[in-house]
């Protein structure tokens, strides 16, 4: 009788430690439309370890592998008007973004008034403490993982450090 209660106990701990994540950064923050309407922005990462298995997760879309991927680029495009556009947030050109992603914060915001003859010109973008402005119309803001920390840092192409952001 023993034996059975303890194989209960250890196949229990076996299935339990198969599915918990190895990490997981849950994001949330809001979508700014040209109207000033806002939506909720839902957008994080997990990493599970599921028997021989790993499951990487990226806002709604999952993909079964056999290592963990080493980052997760989210591809953005500004359009002629300077409105944003990343396909895993919304399903149209939007003003901008604020995310709070684990211990991080992603956004891109107005910094002065839009003008047609410089479409990037308005355009902030900031990871945590740092600030960038756009260089080209299709940027990208790049999350890079470890295994066991989850995401150790987030940085981009196609941006240029904001010098006239002070502290940053």
């Amino acid at each position: 009788m023993n034996s059975v209660k303890y194989f209960f106990v250890f196949a229990a701990l076996l299935f339990s430690a198969q599915t918990l994540a190895d990490w997981k950064a849950e994001g949330s923050g809001k979508v700014i439309y040209p109207s000033g309407r806002t939506e909720p922005l839902t957008f994080g990462f997990e990493y599970k370890k599921v028997y021989d298995t790993i499951i990487f997760t990226a806002g709604k879309s999952q993909m079964r592998t056999s290592d963990m991927p080493p980052n997760y680029i989210l591809n953005l495009f500004v359009n002629k008007q300077g409105q944003v556009y990343v396909a895993e947030f919304a399903n149209g050109f939007f003003k901008g973004f604020e995310l709070n992603i684990g211990d991080h914060k992603v956004s891109i915001n107005h910094r002065q008034e839009f003008d047609e003859d410089e479409p990037l010109s308005h355009l902030r973008v900031q990871i945590d403490d740092r600030s960038y402005l756009l260089e080209t119309t299709h940027p990208t803001i790049r999350f890079e993982f470890d295994e066991e920390k989850g995401i150790v840092d987030i940085n981009g192409s196609g941006l240029l450090k904001d010098l006239s952001a002070k502290g940053r």
